[in-house]
Order: C-alpha cells, then sequence, then structure tokens
C-alpha cells in the first residue's frame, strides 16, 4: 500500500508539473504573438482594384524603314516594320530600377492598371522572331539578344579570313536581330479620385536596332548566283536597352543578300545591336554560291563606313561570277522511266 501510495503521488506530481508547463506555454505564445502583433501592426496601403483611375496607353509607332526604292532586288525588301500585335508594359521603380508591375496591351496601347505613384515606364513589342528578352526583374538588367546560328552555317566562314584579319571563329556568330520597338516614359499616377476621370498615358515607341543598307553595284555573272549570305564581324552581341547601352562583348552577325540577276548588282539590308564601341575593325564577309555549287568569297574592311549618316555601304570592287560547269549543280540524278513488271505471288 505504501508503495502504490507512492506512486499514485509521483503521478499526481507529473500530471501538476505538466499542467503547469502548458500554461507556461500558453502564456509565451499569448504573450509572443501579442509582441508580433503589435510590432506588425505597421500600416500598409492598400491597392483596392476596384477602386482605381481609369488609365489609357496611347503608343505612337515609327515603323518605317530607309530603303533605296530604286534598288529593286528579285526577293523584295520591305520598306515597314510590322507592327506588332502585343507590346510588355512594364512600371520599374525610379529609385533602383526594380520591376513593380507589368501588362500586355495592344498594337498602339490600350488599358492599364497600376497603384499610385512614380514609376519608370517601359514598354517594348512582343513576339519578335529573333530577338529573345532577358533581365526583366531591374529596368538595369533588361537585355535583348539573339541566338547563335546553326553549326552549318558557321562553318561557312572558315576560309574566308586573309593574313592579318581577326578569326571570326572566335566570336559568336548570331542571327541579325529583327526589330524591337521600345518607349520609355517617367510617369506619376495619381492617388484614386471620385471623379470619374481617364487619364491617358502617351509613349512613343521607336527600333533600338540600327539599319544599314549595302550595295555591290558591279556584278558580273549574277545570272549565275544560286545565293548570297553575309556577315558582319565586331557587332554588339547584346543591347541593355532599359539603361541604353549596348554590351561590349563582340559578335559576327549573319544575313541573306538580294540579288537583281537581270542588271546585276547586290542590294540588301542588315540589322545590328551597332557596332561594337571602340577602334575594333569591322569586317563584311560575303559568300557567293553559283548554281553549279561552286562558292566566292569576298572580305572587304567597312570600319569607316559605319560613321555614314545615310548608313549606306557601298562595295565598289567588282565582283565576277563564274559560271557553273553544269547549271544546277556538279551532280545531275536521273530516274530511269518505269517499266510494267509482272511476278506471280504464292498463295497457301
Amino acid at each position: 500500500m505504501k508503495t502504490l501510495r507512492h506512486i499514485q503521488n509521483f503521478v499526481a506530481r507529473r500530471l501538476e508539473s505538466l499542467r503547469e508547463g502548458l500554461l507556461c506555454g500558453s502564456r509565451i505564445f499569448l504573450l509572443t504573438s501579442s509582441f508580433f502583433l503589435l510590432t506588425s501592426c505597421e500600416r500598409m496601403e492598400l491597392y483596392d482594384l476596384g477602386r482605381h483611375l481609369s488609365l489609357s496607353l496611347d503608343l505612337k509607332l515609327e515603323i518605317d524603314v530607309v530603303i533605296d526604292p530604286s534598288k529593286q532586288t528579285d526577293e523584295p525588301i520591305p520598306t515597314k516594320i510590322d507592327p506588332p500585335t502585343y507590346h510588355k508594359v512594364i512600371f520599374y521603380s525610379t529609385e533602383d530600377g526594380s520591376q513593380k508591375y507589368s501588362t500586355f496591351v495592344g498594337t498602339n496601347g490600350g488599358e492599364i492598371s497600376t497603384p499610385p505613384g512614380t514609376y519608370r515606364m517601359l514598354t517594348y513589342s512582343f513576339g519578335t522572331e529573333y530577338i529573345q528578352i532577358r533581365g526583366e526583374e531591374n529596368i538595369n538588367t533588361l537585355e535583348a539578344f539573339t541566338s547563335d546560328i546553326t553549326e552549318a552555317k558557321r562553318g561557312a566562314l572558315r576560309g574566308f579570313t586573309r593574313a592579318g584579319d581577326p578569326e571570326p571563329e572566335e566570336q559568336p556568330i548570331i542571327w541579325a536581330p529583327d526589330h524591337l520597338l521600345v518607349s520609355q516614359e517617367t510617369v506619376t499616377i495619381p492617388e484614386f479620385s471620385e471623379d470619374d476621370i481617364v487619364i491617358t498615358l502617351h509613349a512613343k515607341c521607336a527600333t533600338i536596332v540600327e539599319t544599314y543598307t549595302f550595295e555591290v553595284p558591279y556584278v558580273h555573272g549574277a545570272q549565275w548566283i544560286e545565293s548570297v549570305e553575309a556577315f558582319v564581324t565586331n557587332q554588339a552581341r547584346t543591347s541593355f536597352f532599359g539603361r541604353g547601352e549596348v554590351s561590349r562583348e563582340p559578335a559576327t552577325i549573319c544575313f541573306p543578300v538580294g540579288v537583281n540577276r537581270a542588271k546585276g548588282y547586290l542590294y540588301s539590308e542588315f540589322n545590328t545591336f551597332g557596332k561594337l564601341p571602340g577602334e575594333s575593325r569591322s569586317l563584311l564577309h560575303i559568300l557567293i554560291k553559283n548554281t553549279g555549287g561552286e562558292e566566292l568569297h569576298i572580305t572587304t574592311d567597312i570600319t569607316d563606313q559605319f560613321e555614314k549618316e545615310d548608313h549606306h555601304i557601298i562595295i565598289p570592287e567588282e565582283i565576277i561570277v563564274p559560271e557553273p560547269h553544269q547549271e544546277g549543280g556538279g551532280i545531275a540524278p536521273t530516274v530511269d522511266p518505269w517499266e510494267d513488271e509482272q511476278h506471280d505471288v504464292p498463295i497457301g
């Protein structure tokens, strides 16, 4: 009986201890919760989507490209930038450049919604064929770039260089960028008003890509040309268009060239984020393939011509395209006429 009484007393003390522990824990939890509630009751302004100013964004597009109308090629060269279907609109902090809000609008703008405040509003055309975008989280890291060309096209550059020329293989070879229409404005969105008003924000979208035209006016044997491609070295690899700068990483761009076979000249346009900053030299490599599969390589220095205000590059050297040994290629496969044949098919 004494032993049983000791056990009962022990259990009672343990239960009392647990009860006190639970009460203490509850007090600590309540005190801790009260502390966080008191310290976190800082007033934060809420943004009611149902109570905001009616905002409209009006975009004006600059889409003309300067192309000499007298220089027609067998494949017409477009003289205007295709208007985009959508634009992305991003509102950045004016203090640290971080992204706050983003939305999409149509070709010429549309309705948008954002909390009151002062922002750096940036728009760019969405859905380009070659250009990709990264670094949207901050306006200072916002960057446009294009992909590298395929290995097959890269191999076409082998043998282009002359003694003393920089090797194009040392640079990434990228697709020429298409036009990216961009606008950037500092805007202030006022507080909500009971008045039924619509605030219209205006912005003008212009391309961040530079367009150059070039021609080779003296081409003999143009009728034998199957295709022409060109490469320009020492161009800016990317564009940090949020802060209005191009990268200092060099790249070679690749683009097709138009031919006027009847009049005997080459004419084309090419797009670039800009010539590489500094004193680097830019070489133009032209690869001509005739109908017999033979290749003709022409290399010329066009560095000084990048300074021309009209952005028009002329290659005055005469180019002679050799007549192919056999038009249509060195190998001419043939197919024998079909002949009727009859065979017995065993069944069983």
